[in-house]
């Protein structure tokens, strides 16, 4: 493509600046957590960050570290129910509470193995070495779990609609939505979504139990479970795997039975690159305000299109036809009125070397309407130039059109609008092709209309 266009791509600079700009992308983060970029102050040596979410989600914990952020904490303990964001999966919210601590958790990230809590709230340094209590968001936890089961099903649903080609490229999982990337060639058709969704959502009514087994990594790919690539996998996994539609490697959290997620929902598809498309959807309590609120957009339309759901369509099709028909009606009908007529009229018609300047009045009343009109006019015309006078109800207006070939060698419709509007005290603008000026007031108007033609010559002097 490039060479088509007579260009040459620079392949060692392109990476040089994306060696930058990778650089820069990972040093703009709200919080720094690669290894050794924290300050820490040590509490306690030795093991930290036990995971104990799976099945908690409020215990008693000590902090082995922590460090000072601009306003914020970075505190780290040494067993945590809080997940940290890694496998797609974004990081828990909750509370740290003790003697002396209030601090409310607003995300939480990996560092190695290491669970970093980034906290705002009271902080007293000198009593650290008491038991805090941790309190994760329940209500969100069980949100991202819903979402984080359903991108299982939905990977399984792809594969048997679309084809065993279908592979996660990439996907993040929040308690509003989730958002799931897969290898495909062409977009999904509206039918092949609504396949999905069938397949899923009766995975969700048979209420099908949601196993999580620790295995070897031979032992699980062994079973056929699929990992995902670019991952990185130790030598035990945890192996997640719903009835007989699938199975993951994943250390992410996930519901107990597919009946907790309630409803499943795609609310958009789309292309990220080439080969590659995206799937938005929703679960659970965000599902069904998603329906409800549909719900609510039907009834409205029923209301004002006078029509039963089932009719929607038709009777929108039927609606936007009549439209276009009224609209070609419309249109032959201004061809034929006055005004087209009035702007054929010239009260005075002139010729300056093989520019032609028309100035009329015409009877409009719709300003826009004429406007519009003006513009179709000057596209099939040549070296013209046409002053509109518009009584109007309050005060007149003059409409000035040049065409497009004036245009091209400096003729301009502003020059001359606000040529005519410092005489009269009114100014003017528009652009090159068509520009609005006015008078003060109605008295002999169409003499003052006419004057117009010195200020026509003056721009025409530039071209001679």
């Amino acid at each position: 493509i490039a060479r088509e266009q007579n260009l040459k791509v620079d392949e060692k600079g392109f990476l040089a600046a994306m060696k930058e700009q990778k650089k820069r992308a990972k040093s703009s983060g709200k919080f720094k957590t690669i290894k050794n970029t924290i300050k820490w102050n040590i509490v306690n040596e030795g093991d930290d960050s036990h995971f104990v979410g799976y099945d908690l989600f409020d215990i008693e914990s000590r902090i082995v570290r922590w460090s000072k952020i601009d306003d914020r904490f970075a505190i780290v303990l040494d067993k945590t129910p809080f997940y940290a964001e890694s496998g797609g999966q974004i990081g828990d919210t909750g509370t740290l509470l003790g003697d002396g601590i209030d601090l409310n958790v607003i995300d939480t990230k990996k560092d190695n193995d290491r669970f970093i809590h980034y906290c705002e709230g009271d902080f007293d340094g000198i009593k650290i070495n008491n038991l805090v209590r941790c309190n994760v968001d329940v209500e969100r936890r069980e949100a991202i779990r819903r979402n984080h089961t359903a991108t299982h099903l939905l990977h399984a649903a792809l594969k048997e609609v679309l084809g065993e080609h279908v592979h996660q490229a990439g996907s993040s999982v929040g308690p509003d939505n989730f958002r799931f990337d897969l290898t495909h060639f062409e977009k999904i058709t509206s039918q092949e979504l609504i396949q999905i969704e069938i397949i899923i959502n009766n995975e969700i009514i048979k209420n099908t139990e949601v196993i999580s087994s620790i295995k070897s990594f031979d032992e699980a790919k062994k079973e056929g479970a699929e990992a995902l690539f670019g991952e990185k996998y130790g030598d035990e996994v945890r192996v997640l795997t719903i009835g007989n539609i699938s199975k993951e490697l994943c250390g992410g959290t996930h519901v107990n039975r597919t009946g907790n997620i309630g409803l499943f929902k795609i609310i958009e598809e789309s292309s990220l690159a080439a080969g590659v498309r995206r799937i938005v959807a929703i679960t659970g309590n965000e599902a069904v305000k998603y329906i409800q609120n549909q719900s609510a957009i039907i009834a409205s339309l029923q209301d004002v299109l006078q029509s039963s759901q089932n009719e929607l369509v038709e009777r929108a099709d039927k609606i936007v036809m009549e439209q276009k028909k009224l609209i070609k009606t419309i249109e032959k009908g201004l061809k034929d009125s006055s005004v087209i007529k009035d702007l054929y009229r010239e009260s005075i018609k002139t010729k300056i070397g093989e520019v032609k300047y028309f100035i009329s009045v015409v009877n409009a009343k719709n300003m826009n309407e004429l406007k519009n009109l003006g513009d179709q006019i000057i596209q099939k015309e040549q070296s013209l130039i046409r002053v509109l006078g518009i009584k109007g109800e309050k005060k007149p207006t003059i409409l000035v059109l040049v065409t497009p070939d004036l245009v091209k060698v400096g003729i301009s419709a502003v020059n001359i609008a606000q040529s005519i509007g410092d005489k009269f005290g009114t100014g003017g603008g528009g652009k090159p092709h068509m520009a609005i000026t006015g008078l003060k007031d109605s008295i002999d108007f169409e003499s003052k209309l006419n004057q117009t033609n010195t200020h026509i010559r003056a721009e025409l002097i530039k071209i001679q």
